[in-house]
């Protein structure tokens, strides 16, 4: 069962712009890419409830939404605005937070997570590029669910044997 938390945190992503939906997508693209292989969908669906259930990242994405929220509503007069708005390379929060959702599952986790920062790929791009509202962290904690959804996926497979 999902607790209130859970769901506030898939809720606040939805209405960010990121559905489960959308994370079983870039998950499924992600693996079948690395590692060439046909993603089962009920293996995957349980690898994100798995992710998405723990209270930790639901904190994580609950705070790392807020501060998107916060930003757009921050004076322009705020000299973090203008950061955040470009997503300044030195901010590192983001990137921050986003890690601690993959340190919960493994070492591998988070490595993919700095793969997809750093490509961009599907919907992680496309939220990066966004520039109606500032997305600063949703871009990362997207990235870090795929990641972390991903190694799962393999570990409830029966391990990563690549």
């Amino acid at each position: 069962m999902m607790k209130d938390l859970q769901e506030a945190a898939i809720i606040k992503l939805a209405e960010r712009g990121v559905t489960i939906d959308d994370i079983a997508d870039g998950t499924r693209i992600f693996l079948s890419e690395k590692y060439k292989d046909a993603v089962d969908d009920t293996t995957l669906m349980s690898s994100i409830a798995k992710v998405l259930h723990k209270d930790e990242v639901a904190d994580i994405i609950l705070t790392a939404l807020y501060l998107d929220e916060q930003a757009e509503t921050m004076p322009d007069s705020q000299p973090l605005k203008a950061r955040l708005q470009r997503d300044a390379n030195g901010h590192n929060v983001d990137e921050i937070l986003a890690i601690a959702i993959t340190q919960q599952f493994s070492a591998a986790a988070t490595v993919h997570y700095g793969l997809l920062d750093d490509l961009k790929p599907g919907l992680i791009g496309e939220i990066n590029d966004r520039t109606d509202t500032i997305n600063v962290y949703l871009d990362d904690i997207l990235a870090a669910l795929i990641a972390s959804a991903a190694m799962t996926y393999l570990e409830l497979f029966g391990g990563n044997t690549y």
